[in-house]
């Protein structure tokens, strides 16, 4: 069966994996063959049904512009759980860069990580914004440094704190209050020329996308995730750095600076570059709840 989007050819065997796999239930199996059905125009084009065919049996039109080998390759070996947990052990949250460059081979390589993560929808809307030099960033810091010291006169007011009380954000800005010291050493440290907000990086990744996408925050950050646990493979190490999307949410002037497209939002930030350390072990995380239902 042929259509627009796909095509199914006579190679297939009617095992109903593609129909299993759809999450738009595409696919009925007919007279032990796969047919497409009148949910058709719901595919997303997420690719599972060419990934699940035994018999390659399935052309998704809008997905395969080379081969199905070039766009599609064969699965390569499984790696163990042991190599996993042992990936995820070792990122750490790189609080202190060396002066060494970043190249644009290794930010278009994390870029790649970024791009298989998965999406609500197959949305895949998630962009990036990357700022590649050192003085555009020291920019950014001094801007958000004079935020700080804004939010600071202000979380030390009666005045905000009673138009706080009014706008029913109290509990908020109590928060704030007991964060105060966390700004008050960003600023500290900034004015005796130490970088504690972006910890000497000179590359950073602005992660952001359409806020009326399914779910944008969860998907810039799965994608963010995925950068920094690959950034070790590449000699490289990240962290997220929340003071800028925060900044970003409460400033006009980092708006205009960091330029991002109008209907965009800023949802995940991360600092990236050469550890100017080396972690030397692996460190332990106390045990999780866990609740069974049943």
């Amino acid at each position: 069966m042929s259509s627009e989007i796909i095509t199914i050819t006579d190679d297939c065997i009617g095992c109903g994996s593609c129909s299993d796999v759809c999450p738009r239930y595409i696919f009925d199996i007919v007279n032990k063959k796969a047919v497409t059905n009148q949910n058709l125009f719901r595919c997303h084009d997420c690719g599972h049904c060419v990934a699940v065919c035994p018999e390659d049996a399935i052309i998704q039109h809008r997905m395969i512009e080379n081969s199905i080998d070039d766009d599609f390759p064969k699965k390569g070996k499984t790696i163990s759980y042991e190599q996993v947990l042992e990936t995820i052990r070792q990122r750490r949250s790189i609080r202190c860069f060396s002066k060494k460059k970043v190249t644009k081979q290794q930010i278009e390589q994390l870029i790649v990580l970024g791009r298989f993560a998965p999406t609500g929808h197959n949305d895949r809307s998630v962009c990036y914004t990357i700022i590649n030099d050192r003085k555009e960033l020291e920019i950014l810091i001094d801007t958000m440094i004079e935020l700080f010291k804004k939010l600071k006169k202000q979380m030390s007011s009666s005045f905000w704190t009673f138009l706080a009380f009014l706008a029913g954000k109290k509990k908020f800005f109590d928060k704030a209050k007991k964060s105060l010291y966390r700004l008050e050493s960003h600023i500290e440290h900034w004015e005796r020329g130490i970088d504690h907000v972006l910890h000497y990086s000179s590359t950073v990744f602005l992660i952001h996308t359409h806020k009326d996408t399914s779910s944008p925050k969860e998907d810039c950050n799965i994608a963010a995730q995925n950068i920094a646990l690959g950034a070790p493979t590449l000699g490289l190490g990240a962290t997220f750095i929340g003071y800028v999307q925060k900044s970003w949410e409460n400033s006009t002037e980092i708006k205009e600076l960091l330029n991002l497209p109008e209907d965009h939002y800023l949802y995940a930030v991360l600092a990236v570059g050469y550890s100017k350390n080396h972690y030397r072990r692996l460190v332990p995380r106390p045990e999780p709840s866990v609740t069974y239902s049943s």
